[in-house]
C-alpha cells in the first residue's frame, strides 16, 4: 500500500488532530509517518503511531504518569493502570492481546519508573490494503484508547485536580504501611524482599507487586467492577478448551494459552477469596505475558506466558485428539491445496503475506529461485521486542532476518532446512523465518527452538498460519493459482495492493 501524495498526508494529520480535539488529547508530536498522543497526567498512556516507508501502520503504548496527579512513588499507578488498559484492549471490540514491559527506576531500586505496553496480537491491522482501510483503523485506535479512559473513570472517578477539589480528596495521605499491606494479603499472598506496594484514595486502591513472583494484588471494588464491564466488550465469541497441560482461551482473532499451574494458582486464591461460597466462578483475561482474574473487589495479575507462542505449542501436542476438538481448533479448510505446489509462486505469496504482517517493515528476495541464493529465499526487515529495552531505549528494534520457503507433499523435516545457523551468520542477520506449505516436524521444531536459545530470533509459519492470514487477505489468492484455490466465494479480491 502506497499513500500516494501530500493531499492524502494532509488528509491523515487532519484526522487525528480532529479525534484528539474532540476526545481531549494532547499531540506531542505530529510528523509524516509518526505520531505521539498523550491522554493526560492522571491516565499516563502515550500511543505511539507509526507509518514506515511503505505505510505499513504500527503502534505502542507506554504508560508513565507524573506527580501532578500522583505523589510519592507512582509505580502503584503505572502498573495498575497498565494492567487496566491491557485488560480493557484484550477484550474491546475483536481484541488486542500485549506484552508487558517494566522500566525499573534509573536510581530508585524496586520503584517502577513506567511500562512499555506493546500490542502483538493485533487483528485490528490485518488486511489493510487501502488508504481509506489506513485511516480507519488509526481513527479506531485513537477512539479505543479515549474510550477506556472514559469507561474508567466512569467506575473508578477521575483524580484529575479540578475532580479531586470537588471531591475534598488528597491522594498524598497514605492510610498503609508494609505491614498493613502485608496483613491485608496475608491469607493470599507472602510478600517477598523485593516489593512495591500503596494505596490511594482516588481511584480507590490498596495494591502491592512482588516483583520477584511476578504477582499483582489489588484490592479495589470500583476497579474489580471495570474490569468485570470490560468483559461485555469483545464482539467475537470466546470460547476456552482443555488441552494437554491447560487451557486454550479462543476467540475469532485472538488465541491464548494458560498453563495449569497457573491455572492453579488462581485456583488457590479463589478457594481463599470464595470461602462463603458465594461466587461461581471467576473470569480469565489472558495476555502474552499476563493474566488477570477479578475475584469480588480483588483484581489479580500474575506475570506468566500465555501468548500466541504457547497456543502454538499446545496446539502442536493435541492435533492427533478427538473430532470436537480438531473441529474448535483446526476448522475444515476453505483452501485447496495443489499437490504439486509451485516453489516460486509459494515463495511469492510468503513475500505478500509478510509485507503485510504489522511488525515487518520490507521483504525481499535476493535472487531468483533457479538461481543460487545461498540459503536465502528473503531478506526481512522486521521489528521485534527489545530485550535490553529502557526509559531512554523503545520496546522494539528493527533486525535482519533470513528467510526460507520450503514446499512438499509432506511433513518437512530438518533434513531439508540445514545450516541455519551458518546462514544466519553469513548474512550478518539476527534472525531465522521458515514458511512451509505442510507442517514440520518435531525434529524441526526443536532444532528451530534451539536456535532461540542460542540468541537467534525465529519464528515459522506452518499451513495453519498461511491459512489464517490468507483469510484475511483473500484478495491475495487468486494470484497464486499453482499454489491453492479457494473452495468458498472470495470477498475482497479488488483490493488494491
Amino acid at each position: 500500500m502506497k499513500i500516494e501524495n501530500t493531499e492524502e498526508i494532509l488528509k491523515l494529520k487532519e484526522i487525528v488532530e480532529e479525534l484528539c480535539k474532540k476526545h481531549h488529547l494532547t499531540i506531542e508530536i505530529a510528523e509524516e509517518n509518526y505520531f505521539r498522543i498523550f491522554t493526560d497526567q492522571s491516565s499516563g498512556i502515550t500511543l505511539f503511531l507509526q507509518l514506515d516507508e511503505n505505510y505499513n501502520l504500527s503502534f505502542y503504548f507506554l504508560q508513565r504518569t507524573y506527580d501532578v496527579f500522583y505523589t510519592g512513588d507512582r509505580s502503584d499507578a503505572h502498573v495498575i493502570l497498565s494492567l487496566m488498559f491491557t485488560s480493557f484492549l484484550r477484550f474491546y471490540k475483536t481484541g488486542i492481546s500485549c506484552e508487558q514491559f517494566d522500566i525499573g527506576h534509573p536510581v530508585v531500586p524496586d520503584e517502577i519508573w513506567g511500562r512499555y505496553l506493546v500490542p502483538f496480537q493485533t487483528p485490528i491491522l490485518y488486511g489493510i490494503s487501502t488508504v481509506e482501510q489506513l485511516f480507519e483503523v488509526v481513527e479506531e485506535i485513537i477512539i479505543m484508547v479515549a474510550f477506556w479512559r472514559e469507561s474508567l473513570w466512569y467506575f473508578a472517578g477521575c483524580p484529575c485536580d479540578k475532580c479531586m477539589k470537588v471531591g475534598n480528596i488528597d491522594n498524598s495521605n497514605y492510610k498503609y504501611s508494609l505491614e498493613d499491606v502485608e496483613a491485608l494479603f496475608s491469607d493470599l499472598h507472602s510478600i517477598s524482599s523485593r516489593n512495591n506496594y500503596g494505596d490511594r484514595e482516588r481511584p480507590e486502591w490498596v495494591y502491592f507487586y512482588d516483583i520477584e513472583e511476578e504477582v499483582t494484588m489489588i484490592k479495589s471494588s470500583s476497579l474489580a467492577k471495570f474490569l468485570n464491564s470490560t468483559l461485555d466488550l469483545c464482539t467475537d465469541k470466546t470460547e476456552s478448551m482443555k488441552g494437554e497441560n491447560g487451557t486454550f482461551v479462543l476467540s475469532d482473532n485472538i488465541k491464548n494459552f494458560v498453563h495449569d499451574d497457573t491455572k492453579s494458582e488462581m485456583d488457590e486464591y479463589f478457594k481463599i477469596i470464595n470461602k462463603n461460597g458465594k461466587l461461581k466462578g471467576y473470569p480469565v483475561i489472558p495476555m502474552e505475558n499476563m493474566v488477570v482474574t477479578v475475584m469480588e473487589d480483588y483484581v489479580i495479575a500474575l506475570g506468566r506466558i500465555c501468548g500466541f507462542d504457547e497456543y502454538k505449542k499446545e496446539r502442536e501436542l493435541i492435533r492427533q485428539r478427538h473430532n470436537r476438538e480438531s473441529e474448535l481448533l483446526f476448522p475444515i479448510s476453505q483452501f485447496i491445496w495443489k499437490e504439486k505446489v509451485c516453489p516460486d509462486q509459494f515463495e511469492l505469496l510468503v513475500k505478500a503475506l509478510l509485507e503485510r504482517e504489522p511488525n515487518v517493515k520490507s521483504v525481499r528476495r535476493p535472487a531468483p529461485i533457479n538461481q543460487g541464493d545461498k540459503g536465502r529465499d528473503l531478506i526481512i526487515e522486521w521489528n521485534v521486542i527489545n530485550e535490553y529495552m529502557s526509559d531512554t531505549t523503545p520496546p522494539k528494534k528493527l533486525i535482519k532476518v533470513v528467510g526460507q520457503c520450503k514446499s512438499g507433499k509432506s511433513t518437512i523435516g530438518k533434513g531439508k532446512v540445514l545450516d541455519m545457523r551458518d546462514t544466519v551468520e553469513t548474512h550478518n542477520s539476527q534472525g531465522f523465518f521458515l514458511a512451509v506449505n505442510t507442517q514440520i516436524s518435531s525434529a524441526l521444531t526443536e532444532k528451530l527452538e534451539s536456535l532461540q536459545s542460542k540468541g537467534i530470533w525465529t519464528s515459522w509459519w506452518n499451513r495453519d498460519d498461511i491459512e489464517m492470514r490468507l483469510s484475511k487477505n483473500q484478495d491475495l489468492i487468486p494470484k497464486f493459482p499453482n499454489v491453492l484455490t479457494s473452495k468458498d466465494h472470495i470477498k475482497f479480491v479488488d483490493r488494491d495492493d
